[in-house]
């Protein structure tokens, strides 16, 4: 919420700075959460993932393997954006729509993959942890330094994108309120939200 209205009122050096200390406090406040919460499953499984014996190579092994993952998925996620932006643009498609599919599809594709993969092992926390932290960290650390480096125009979004916005963060709220459970029914209308704000922007 904080982030659209910054982005409706103009991403200037004061929406940054505030954009900023919502980072750094919701940052402290997820810190504080997971200290005061003991009895964490993930250390276990990562000691039985790696195995009892030679834990230091293997643990060199599996993180190099996460970088090469992850830089190939960053490189497919740029081909995906570049590509898809000229073909978008060929077509005369307006900006705020091409950032909307094309960037944003592209930009998302690295936690899409991990969500996946958290949701085919059934892990809730890390599936809800990754998509909440990566939008969180890209609407308010990516929207304080854009802000504190941009000369903060308002953007041409309307009332139904803003309202759009306020329902998805209400969802989120109402996701971790459930214990990080979604089901079928309300990712279907998630999907059905997105594609009925697309002509909202166009």
């Amino acid at each position: 919420m904080l982030f659209a209205v910054a982005v409706y009122v103009g991403l200037g050096r004061v929406a940054g700075a505030l954009l900023a200390v919502a980072a750094v406090a919701a940052t402290a406040l997820l810190l504080r959460n997971a200290r005061a919460e003991p009895g964490d499953p993930l250390p276990a499984e990562v000691t039985a993932f790696l195995g009892a014996s030679n834990q230091q190579a293997r643990s060199v092994l599996e993180g190099l393997r996460t970088l090469l993952g992850l830089a190939a998925t960053l490189g497919g996620a740029q081909l995906l954006t570049s590509g898809g932006a000229a073909v978008a643009g060929r077509l005369d498609v307006a900006p705020a729509v091409i950032g909307f599919t094309v960037i944003a599809v592209g930009t998302s594709l690295p936690e899409l993959f991990t969500a996946v993969q958290a949701q085919r092992r059934g892990d809730g926390d890390l599936l809800v942890g990754n998509l909440l932290g990566s939008n969180l960290f890209n609407s308010v650390a990516g929207g304080a330094l854009v802000g504190l480096s941009g000369r903060g125009e308002p953007a041409r979004l309307g009332y139904p994108v803003l309202a759009a916005m306020a329902a998805v963060a209400g969802l989120a709220w109402l996701v971790l309120y459930r214990r990080y459970l979604v089901t079928r029914i309300e990712a279907t209308l998630l999907l059905v939200a997105y594609v009925m704000t697309l002509p909202l922007i166009s």
